[in-house]
Order: structure tokens, then C-alpha cells, then sequence
């Protein structure tokens, strides 16, 4: 009983977070500041709904995930891992499901990873590195959206960012983290296969996590020895933020202020969104509830808008996101009982995991 209390204590407390943030957020930008007249979250809300606006950011989001979804089924195929389009969709939406909704301890990632395995035990840390190379091609293409289309707003002379240095600030540090990514996978080919085997070896020797690592390394190698795969799952990531940019653009038009000249230019938000969509990524809150909210208004604010703008419209996005989350959840009902199998497979190996960690302690 105890332990069934410990696995959903923390993710339950992670959840109260959230939602204290959240609320924290909309009770601070509730009523309209007095100093630059900017309407406060509460007035925005009881304006007119703009549903034109939320319906594009729905298509927007759904078609960005379906795209993400396929860039994942091409990195498990990369690793020659048996797999279909059709599984790839119904995991995915049921992994979306599971973390926006569940607070349990096994979150949808590992679900997903677990459910590729599931025939081929042997091979259950290469599933893992298709979950985790998958969420790394989608946060450098974030980052590489940025670096790119921010540095061609920039030189082009967008006067919302060519007079604000901290917007330009973000562009120099994504094109630095960009082009050092992009310079280690390419120094990475380079090197000889000895190393590469020297490497694992050497990665066996690390306690507990040895055997993993070294397989997790294999994996990295192999996706750069397939140069294809790895420039058509960038090309996807590119599509499908460019979804998700658009998704937010039209997100923070739902409840529109009195004065249209406050809402943000798209070469604006080109720069601010995907920025808001990396912090979010950090596993703080569930979806990054909260969170988000407080980010966006804070981005805002660097781009001289109304944080309550920002605020207001990362909520508009989040209803989206919950409604194709609920999707997940039909898709769930249909595969019930296949994945309440797949999920005490990942516990037992939790908990056979937590009881090395005691015997060597």
C-alpha cells in the first residue's frame, strides 16, 4: 500500500504544482494594469471568442502532431526495430494521453518504448533511444527554427526585433547551440568504428547504467550512419513546428484586446514561441502547466507586448492540446488492455530497479 502511495505522491504533487502555478499566473494578470492600460486576463476572457482563430490552431496542432508521430515511427524503423504507421498513431495519441491526464508513475514516453519491446526484450534500451532520440530531433529543430528564421527577420530589418536586444539575444544563442550540435553530429561520423566500440566498452563500466548507455550509444551511431533518415526526420520536425508556430499565432488571436496593435507580429512569435515551447519541455509540470502560462507572459513582456496576451493565449493553445489529448483517451479504451500490461511491465522493472539501488546502498 505504501508503495502504491509513493508512485503517485510525487506525480500528484508535480499536478498541485501546476495548477497552483496556473492559478498564480491568471490572479496576477487578472485585472488590467493601471501603468500601460494593458487588459488583464479576466477582461480578455469576456470579450468575443474568436472561434475562427481557435479552430485554425486545432487543424494547426493536430497536423503538427501527426507529423512528429511519423518522424518517430522513422527513427524506430532506423534501428531496424519491427513496427507499423498504425501502431506509431495509436501509441503516440495514447502517450499524449498519458501525459497530459495521468499522474502515474509511468508516463506516456515509456509506454510507448515498452510496447515496441514488448517482442523483442532484448532490444528494450534501443526502443528507449527511439523515444529519446525523437524528443532530441524535435528540441534542436526548435532550436534551429529559431537561429534560422529569427536571424532572417533579423537581417531583413523586422523592426520588432531589429530594436530589441533581448529578442536578438535569443536568435545568437540559439544559432550558437544549433551550429554546435550540427558540428558534433557531423565530427561524430568521423570517427573510426574501433573508437565507437572502445567507447561502449568503456560506457559498460559505468554502475547500474553501464549495459544501457553503451546500447544508448549504439543507437546514436547508427542514426548517424543513416544520414537519410536522420535529414528526413529534421525535415519533419521543421513541417511540423512551423504547425506549431502558426498553432500559437492563431492561439493568440482566440480572445482578441480592445487595441489590435498590442497583439505580437508572426516574425515575433517565430521567435518567442518556440523558446516558450523549450521551457515547457522541462519536466517541472505535467505539460508544463503553469509553467507555460507563466514563460509565454514573461516572452511577451521581452517583446514589449502585454504579459496577459501571452498568458491568455498559451491557455487558448492548451484547450487545443487537452482536446486532441482526449483523443488519446478513445484510442486508449481500444487498447486498454494492452497497455495496463505494458505498464506493469515498466513498474516491475522500476521496482526491480529501485531494489538494486537499495542492496548496493
Amino acid at each position: 500500500m505504501k508503495k502504491h502511495a509513493e508512485k503517485w505522491l510525487v506525480p500528484l504533487g508535480k499536478y498541485g504544482v501546476g495548477f497552483c502555478l496556473l492559478g498564480y499566473v491568471i490572479h496576477k494578470y487578472w485585472e488590467p494594469n493601471p501603468n500601460n492600460g494593458a487588459p488583464g486576463i479576466g477582461q480578455l476572457l469576456q470579450g468575443t471568442i474568436a472561434f475562427e482563430w481557435l479552430a485554425g490552431a486545432a487543424l494547426l496542432m493536430t497536423a503538427a502532431a501527426g507529423l512528429q508521430i511519423y518522424r518517430w515511427f522513422l527513427l524506430v524503423r532506423a534501428l531496424d526495430l519491427p513496427f507499423s504507421v498504425r501502431n506509431a498513431y495509436r501509441l503516440s495519441l495514447v502517450g499524449i494521453f498519458y501525459n497530459t491526464f495521468i499522474p502515474g508513475s509511468v508516463g506516456g514516453d515509456l509506454v510507448k518504448a515498452y510496447f515496441i519491446a514488448h517482442a523483442h526484450p532484448e532490444r528494450k534500451t534501443r526502443a528507449v533511444a527511439s523515444v529519446i532520440a525523437d524528443r532530441a530531433m524535435g528540441l534542436f529543430g526548435l532550436i534551429l527554427f529559431v537561429a534560422v528564421l529569427g536571424s532572417i527577420a533579423w537581417a531583413t530589418g523586422d523592426v520588432r526585433i531589429a530594436a530589441n536586444p533581448d529578442l536578438q539575444w535569443i536568435v545568437k544563442a540559439m544559432a550558437v547551440v544549433a551550429s554546435g550540435a550540427v558540428a558534433g553530429f557531423v565530427l561524430l561520423g568521423l570517427l573510426p568504428q574501433t573508437r565507437v566500440h572502445r567507447f561502449a566498452e568503456r560506457l559498460k563500466w559505468v554502475p547500474k547504467l553501464g549495459a544501457s548507455l553503451a546500447e544508448g550509444w549504439y543507437a546514436v551511431w547508427e542514426y548517424r550512419q543513416r544520414p537519410k533518415v536522420v535529414t528526413i526526420g529534421v525535415g519533419l520536425s521543421a513541417a511540423s513546428h512551423f504547425g506549431l508556430v502558426f498553432a500559437f499565432f492563431c492561439a493568440s488571436r482566440v480572445f482578441p484586446p480592445p487595441d489590435p496593435a498590442e497583439l505580437p507580429t508572426l516574425s515575433e512569435i517565430m521567435v518567442i514561441a518556440p523558446i516558450g515551447f523549450i521551457a515547457q519541455a522541462i519536466p517541472i509540470t505535467p505539460g508544463g502547466v503553469g509553467v507555460a502560462e507563466g514563460v509565454f507572459a514573461w516572452l511577451y513582456k521581452l517583446s514589449n507586448r502585454p504579459e496577459s496576451l501571452g498568458a491568455v493565449a498559451r491557455i487558448a493553445l492548451r484547450m487545443v492540446e487537452w482536446l486532441i489529448a482526449l483523443t488519446g483517451y478513445i484510442v486508449y479504451l481500444r487498447m486498454r488492455a494492452e497497455v495496463r500490461e505494458l505498464e506493469q511491465e515498466a513498474e516491475g522493472d522500476q521496482d526491480s530497479e529501485h531494489k538494486s539501488d537499495a542492496q548496493l546502498v
